[in-house]
């Protein structure tokens, strides 16, 4: 079997460090998620109770 060199030092930091987002972007990203996690309750609410015959 092949041994493994112990002596590898893991990363550390991001990956791509250049690629950052602007306060901006991220307020804008957030916006966006919050709108779509909304949109997805109203029909999650709507299907759910024909879920809950299933569980028992």
């Amino acid at each position: 079997m092949t041994q493994l060199s112990s002596n590898h030092t893991p990363r550390r930091g991001r990956v791509f460090p250049e690629r950052q987002l602007s306060p901006e972007e991220k307020a804008r990203r957030k916006a966006e998620d919050e709108l779509f996690y909304q949109r997805c309750r109203v029909v999650f609410n709507r299907v759910q109770p024909e879920f809950d015959c299933w569980q028992r």
